[in-house]
Protein backbone atom coordinates (compact mmCIF):
# COMPACT_ATOMS: atom_id res chain seq x y z
CA UNK A 1 0.00 0.00 0.00
CA UNK A 2 2.69 2.05 0.38
CA UNK A 3 4.43 1.38 -2.51
CA UNK A 4 1.31 2.56 -4.85
CA UNK A 5 1.47 5.39 -2.69
CA UNK A 6 4.55 6.44 -3.01
CA UNK A 7 4.12 5.67 -6.63
CA UNK A 8 0.98 7.18 -7.00
CA UNK A 9 2.74 10.43 -5.50
CA UNK A 10 5.53 10.31 -7.85
CA UNK A 11 3.55 10.37 -11.11
CA UNK A 12 1.28 13.38 -9.95
CA UNK A 13 4.76 15.13 -9.15
CA UNK A 14 6.44 14.29 -12.15
CA UNK A 15 2.86 14.92 -14.20
CA UNK A 16 2.52 18.69 -12.66
CA UNK A 17 6.83 19.39 -12.92
CA UNK A 18 6.20 18.72 -16.61
CA UNK A 19 2.77 20.48 -16.76
CA UNK A 20 5.03 23.63 -15.03
CA UNK A 21 8.08 22.83 -17.39
CA UNK A 22 5.43 23.45 -20.44
CA UNK A 23 4.25 26.49 -19.36
CA UNK A 24 7.74 27.93 -19.23
CA UNK A 25 8.67 26.73 -22.87
CA UNK A 26 5.12 28.70 -23.74
CA UNK A 27 6.43 31.54 -21.78
CA UNK A 28 9.80 31.56 -23.58
CA UNK A 29 7.79 31.13 -27.16
CA UNK A 30 5.63 33.79 -25.88
CA UNK A 31 8.32 35.68 -25.62
CA UNK A 32 10.21 35.50 -28.57
CA UNK A 33 7.59 37.54 -30.16
CA UNK A 34 8.28 40.60 -28.03
CA UNK A 35 11.56 41.23 -30.16
CA UNK A 36 10.66 43.55 -32.96
CA UNK A 37 13.01 46.33 -34.35
CA UNK A 38 11.50 49.10 -32.41
CA UNK A 39 12.32 47.57 -28.98
CA UNK A 40 14.94 49.54 -27.01
CA UNK A 41 18.52 47.74 -27.20
CA UNK A 42 18.54 47.94 -23.15
CA UNK A 43 15.09 46.07 -23.64
CA UNK A 44 16.35 43.58 -25.93
CA UNK A 45 19.88 42.92 -23.81
CA UNK A 46 17.50 42.31 -20.86
CA UNK A 47 14.98 39.97 -22.72
CA UNK A 48 17.75 38.14 -24.39
CA UNK A 49 19.53 37.68 -20.93
CA UNK A 50 16.35 36.53 -19.21
CA UNK A 51 15.06 34.26 -22.06
CA UNK A 52 18.92 32.27 -22.56
CA UNK A 53 19.24 31.79 -18.94
CA UNK A 54 15.70 30.57 -18.24
CA UNK A 55 16.12 28.12 -21.52
CA UNK A 56 19.35 27.03 -20.07
CA UNK A 57 17.25 26.35 -16.48
CA UNK A 58 14.70 24.63 -17.92
CA UNK A 59 16.71 22.53 -20.68
CA UNK A 60 19.12 21.37 -17.10
CA UNK A 61 15.55 20.84 -15.05
CA UNK A 62 13.90 18.51 -17.88
CA UNK A 63 17.45 16.75 -18.07
CA UNK A 64 17.13 16.21 -14.63
CA UNK A 65 13.53 15.31 -14.39
CA UNK A 66 13.76 12.80 -16.90
CA UNK A 67 16.30 10.90 -15.17
CA UNK A 68 14.24 10.49 -12.59
CA UNK A 69 11.09 9.61 -14.09
CA UNK A 70 13.57 6.58 -15.45
CA UNK A 71 15.08 5.74 -12.33
CA UNK A 72 11.42 5.80 -10.56
CA UNK A 73 12.47 8.31 -8.01
CA UNK A 74 9.96 11.81 -7.06
CA UNK A 75 11.04 15.21 -9.58
CA UNK A 76 13.38 17.35 -8.14
CA UNK A 77 12.54 21.29 -8.54
CA UNK A 78 15.82 22.33 -8.95
CA UNK A 79 14.82 26.20 -8.07
CA UNK A 80 14.47 24.87 -4.04
CA UNK A 81 16.51 22.29 -4.12
CA UNK A 82 19.78 23.32 -2.49
CA UNK A 83 17.53 25.76 -0.37
CA UNK A 84 15.85 22.97 1.16
CA UNK A 85 19.69 21.15 2.46
CA UNK A 86 20.73 21.59 5.74
CA UNK A 87 24.44 22.56 5.70
CA UNK A 88 25.44 18.96 7.57
CA UNK A 89 22.85 17.12 4.91
CA UNK A 90 24.53 15.51 2.16
CA UNK A 91 23.08 15.65 -1.41
CA UNK A 92 21.73 12.75 -2.18
CA UNK A 93 22.16 13.28 -6.01
CA UNK A 94 25.57 12.73 -7.30
CA UNK A 95 24.83 15.04 -9.95
CA UNK A 96 23.44 17.86 -8.17
CA UNK A 97 26.73 18.06 -6.14
CA UNK A 98 28.84 20.73 -6.90
CA UNK A 99 31.94 18.99 -5.61
CA UNK A 100 31.37 15.59 -8.45
CA UNK A 101 30.17 17.43 -11.13
CA UNK A 102 30.06 20.46 -13.55
CA UNK A 103 26.84 20.15 -14.17
CA UNK A 104 25.89 21.70 -10.80
CA UNK A 105 28.35 24.32 -10.91
CA UNK A 106 26.65 25.36 -13.57
CA UNK A 107 23.00 24.95 -12.02
CA UNK A 108 23.89 26.72 -8.60
CA UNK A 109 25.60 29.94 -10.94
CA UNK A 110 21.92 29.80 -12.84
CA UNK A 111 20.23 29.94 -9.32
CA UNK A 112 22.43 32.50 -8.01
CA UNK A 113 21.76 34.72 -11.14
CA UNK A 114 17.96 34.59 -10.95
CA UNK A 115 16.55 31.50 -11.53
CA UNK A 116 14.37 31.50 -8.25
CA UNK A 117 12.83 34.91 -9.38
CA UNK A 118 13.21 34.06 -13.89
CA UNK A 119 11.41 30.39 -13.39
CA UNK A 120 8.42 31.15 -11.87
CA UNK A 121 8.10 34.52 -13.54
CA UNK A 122 7.88 32.88 -17.31
CA UNK A 123 5.99 29.65 -15.57
CA UNK A 124 3.34 32.03 -14.69
CA UNK A 125 3.26 34.19 -17.88
CA UNK A 126 3.10 30.37 -19.92
CA UNK A 127 0.12 29.44 -17.91
CA UNK A 128 -1.90 32.72 -18.79
CA UNK A 129 -0.89 32.31 -21.97
CA UNK A 130 -1.80 28.62 -22.40
CA UNK A 131 -5.11 29.39 -20.25
CA UNK A 132 -5.87 32.02 -22.90
CA UNK A 133 -5.03 30.10 -26.16
CA UNK A 134 -7.22 27.08 -24.49
CA UNK A 135 -10.25 29.62 -23.87
CA UNK A 136 -9.96 31.26 -27.45
CA UNK A 137 -9.74 27.36 -28.97
CA UNK A 138 -12.71 26.22 -27.36
CA UNK A 139 -14.33 29.29 -28.85
CA UNK A 140 -13.34 29.11 -32.36
CA UNK A 141 -11.42 25.60 -33.24
CA UNK A 142 -9.99 26.61 -36.44
CA UNK A 143 -7.38 28.37 -34.88
CA UNK A 144 -5.87 25.70 -33.47
CA UNK A 145 -4.34 25.53 -37.38
CA UNK A 146 -2.87 29.38 -36.73
CA UNK A 147 -1.66 28.24 -33.61
CA UNK A 148 0.50 25.25 -35.13
CA UNK A 149 1.79 27.55 -37.68
CA UNK A 150 2.77 30.26 -34.82
CA UNK A 151 4.79 26.82 -33.18
CA UNK A 152 6.50 26.17 -36.08
CA UNK A 153 7.59 29.38 -37.40
CA UNK A 154 8.92 30.10 -33.70
CA UNK A 155 10.20 26.68 -32.24
CA UNK A 156 12.81 25.73 -35.38
CA UNK A 157 13.91 22.17 -34.84
CA UNK A 158 17.08 23.20 -34.01
CA UNK A 159 15.92 24.14 -30.57
CA UNK A 160 14.01 21.30 -30.05
CA UNK A 161 17.44 18.96 -31.13
CA UNK A 162 19.59 21.18 -28.26
CA UNK A 163 17.54 20.45 -25.53
CA UNK A 164 17.14 16.76 -26.60
CA UNK A 165 21.26 16.68 -26.62
CA UNK A 166 21.35 18.35 -23.14
CA UNK A 167 18.48 15.93 -21.51
CA UNK A 168 20.21 13.37 -23.60
CA UNK A 169 23.98 14.54 -21.95
CA UNK A 170 22.36 14.44 -18.66
CA UNK A 171 21.23 11.20 -18.55
CA UNK A 172 24.63 9.78 -19.87
CA UNK A 173 26.51 11.43 -17.76
CA UNK A 174 24.87 10.29 -14.51
CA UNK A 175 24.77 6.49 -15.83
CA UNK A 176 28.25 6.72 -16.76
CA UNK A 177 29.18 7.43 -12.93
CA UNK A 178 27.42 4.33 -11.94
Amino acid sequence: MADTKRILTGVVGHLALFFINFCVLVGVIESLQLFTPDLPILNALVLAFLLIHVFSFLSVQLGIQVLEFIRVRMPTILVAYYIRLDDQEAIRIPLLDPTKSRLAVIILLLIVTGAPIIYPMFAIYGFFMVSAHLLVIALDPSVILSYFGIFLNWMPPIIALIVAMIIMSIVIVEFSHR
